[in-house]
């Protein structure tokens, strides 16, 4: 019974979908709309002129399908040397140019950690200051890790408030000085190379 509904939901949803003709999906060229004009004759007995626009059934698409514009014969019999140098001319108008001007300076609010990655060299992990340690530290630091959007962040927050000799915020309990397991080896690689 399940096979059933889910089924028949399928073939309702699918017996919903409307068919996309090929002019919306492929567009339509100036050759293609053909107008005519034909007289018709209101209810007032007034003569007016309407235009109908018909498409005509050909396709931008090759029966290979791709299109056209692919096809080097095609192009070759459609598009001169003329008319490429027009199109280029005309593309090269819309061009933009912008002057080159002198990049702002940064102004840095509290410590680079860029700056202290490349000026450290201690490994990830090992300590190097001495921290109190009790019980549930871990956990702690890991839930005060937890508040910070991103590693960098907290590094930042954790060298502003007197680390790496001080750790106030309890966000490097191993003592290697990088809080919240925040690793300065990409920064130190893109030095070397």
């Amino acid at each position: 019974m399940k096979y059933l509904v889910i089924i028949l939901t399928m073939w309702s949803l699918v017996a919903c979908q409307r068919a996309v003709p090929n002019d919306v999906l492929l567009g339509h060229s100036n050759s293609e709309v053909q107008t005519d004009a034909s007289p018709s004759v209101s209810t007032d007995g007034v003569t007016s002129t309407e235009s109908v626009v018909r498409l005509s059934p050909t396709v931008a698409i090759s029966s290979t399908g791709i299109s056209e514009e692919q096809d080097f014969e095609v192009v070759a019999n459609s598009q001169t040397i003329e008319s490429d140098a027009e199109r280029i001319a005309a593309n090269r108008a819309k061009y933009i140019l912008f002057d080159v001007e002198k990049l702002p300076t940064r102004v840095l609010t509290g410590p680079n950690v860029v700056e202290y990655a490349i000026r450290t060299d201690n490994p990830l992990g090992v300590q190097i200051y001495n921290r109190l340690v009790a019980l549930g530290d871990s956990v702690a630091s890991q839930w005060r890790c937890d508040r910070f959007l991103s590693s960098d962040l907290a590094q930042k927050a954790f060298l502003s408030r007197g680390g790496p000799e001080r750790d106030i915020l309890l966000l490097d309990p191993d003592g290697d000085g990088f809080a919240c397991s925040w690793d300065p080896r990409p920064f130190r690689l893109a030095v070397k190379n």
